[in-house]
């Protein structure tokens, strides 16, 4: 009697284990079929401004009129100020040789600069340029914004993590999903009008994404967007062993000027930014 009791409670629990798997696969199936496709978003070009095509682009933010630029590689990064119109700096930071140079962001006349995999971020006065010091970061670092209060940062993944400015210490962790599953690979970028856009290395595209939810909303092509648009000689960026064709001279660099409602786009060691107007 005993023995049918234990057989009739494992045949129990089977069943309920079996039915509360389909519940979760039926619930995270739902889940990502609620995600819709996101909207394609066309655009105008207006301008296009000169680029030192030895800036390996990784980070581009406008704050109160000055642009600034961080620039990766390892012995080539810096992070620098820049004239628009000429394309040249009018200050250079330049970083040390081990140090791989990543996006950068500005919060309250703090300039933010990530490194690569050297876990380490760099705090100027975005005033002067002057150095104030480091803070560590427990991740790789890629992009990085903020919205107003934390700083969104990326480290290659689908994650974002919305750190204090002071600390670094982590408040929330958010996954970036689109309609197919996980987005990954996110690199440079930029809060504007409350959404998050993101450069997506190795893809000729931005993602515009819902910072409460992580879901992708919408999408800029930008596909065989420099040969279309740019009238420089572009075939040193297809040299044997050059550095565009070892590294990748890919679209990266978002910077909104919230006073023309315009944004600045660039990629790594781009001829040209381009000033475009999204629709």
């Amino acid at each position: 009697m005993r023995k049918k009791v234990w057989q009739l409670f494992i045949g129990l629990a089977i069943i309920f284990i079996a039915c509360n798997n389909e519940e979760t696969k039926s619930d995270s199936t739902q889940n990502e079929s609620s995600i819709s496709s996101p909207q394609n978003i066309s655009y105008t070009v207006l301008n296009a401004f000169p680029h030192d095509t030895s800036s390996f682009t990784q980070g581009l933010e406008i704050y109160r009129g000055k642009l600034f630029e961080s620039t990766g590689l390892y012995g080539k990064s810096s992070l620098r100020e820049i004239d628009l119109k000429s394309g040249k700096p009018k200050k250079v930071i330049t970083n040390d040789k081990e140090i791989f140079a990543e996006g950068l962001t500005v919060l309250k006349d703090t300039i933010y600069q990530l490194s690569w995999e050297n876990h380490l971020v760099f705090l100027y006065d975005a005033k002067t340029l002057s150095p104030i010091g480091t803070r560590a970061w427990n991740y790789q670092g890629w992009g990085i914004t903020n919205d107003g209060n934390s700083l969104l940062i990326s480290d290659g993944t689908d994650k974002i993590y919305f750190a204090e400015p002071h600390t670094l210490k982590v408040k929330n962790i958010m996954s970036v999903k689109d309609h197919i599953g996980p987005v990954n690979n996110l690199n440079e970028l930029e809060m504007i009008d409350g959404f998050l856009y993101a450069n997506r290395w190795q893809y000729d595209y931005i993602l515009k994404i819902d910072p409460n939810s992580g879901h992708v909303v919408g999408m800029i092509d930008f596909t065989d967007f420099l040969p279309k648009n740019s009238k420089a000689d572009l075939s040193y960026l297809s040299k044997n062993n050059s550095t565009a064709q070892i590294n990748g001279a890919v679209l990266n660099g978002i910077a909104y000027d919230s006073t023309k409602k315009t944004i600045l786009i660039t990629g790594k060691l781009w001829p040209e930014i381009f000033e475009v107007k999204l629709q």
